[in-house]
């Protein structure tokens, strides 16, 4: 099974809404430490996941242009077998070579990146429900609860 040890990061504007969907702010890195604890996720890298999740689910991908890295995959990717949703969800040549799986990773996070900064109605509210109902094809009114 091929090992995601490279390089991630995403577009300039993709990683300020990274680092604010982490109650980032600035260049800070992933540390523990927040400066909004309203934000909607721990870590940059839960943050980074969670993009990722929504474009291979969707298959959506961005091109990444004007690149900011932001960290060795591995250790985003913690203890999550991202290469075997790579292979299941994507098209094969997702994960033809590492560095394919790598643009393909990048591309996915981009996208879901810049959908969630859709959903963004103040500093730290982020409507994920409403997200996640229109990439499965339902609105609030028809949705029974």
């Amino acid at each position: 099974m091929m090992k995601l040890d490279f390089q991630v990061g995403t577009s300039k504007k993709a990683h300020k809404i990274l680092q604010k969907l982490a109650g980032k702010k600035g260049d800070e890195d992933d540390s523990t430490e927040r400066s909004d604890n309203k934000a909607p996720f721990k870590s940059m890298a839960d943050a980074y996941l969670f993009a990722l999740m929504l474009g291979l689910s969707t298959d959506n991908k961005t091109k990444v242009v004007n690149q900011q890295n932001y960290a060795n995959f591995s250790s985003v990717e913690g203890d999550h077998e991202i290469v075997v949703l790579l292979t299941h969800l994507g098209p094969t040549s997702d994960t033809e070579n590492k560095e394919k799986a790598r643009i393909a990773i990048q591309e996915y996070a981009t996208w879901g990146l810049l959908k969630m900064d859709e959903y963004k109605l103040g500093d730290d509210d982020y409507r994920f429900g409403d997200l996640l109902e229109e990439l499965l094809g339902k609105s609030t009114d028809e949705s029974q609860y």
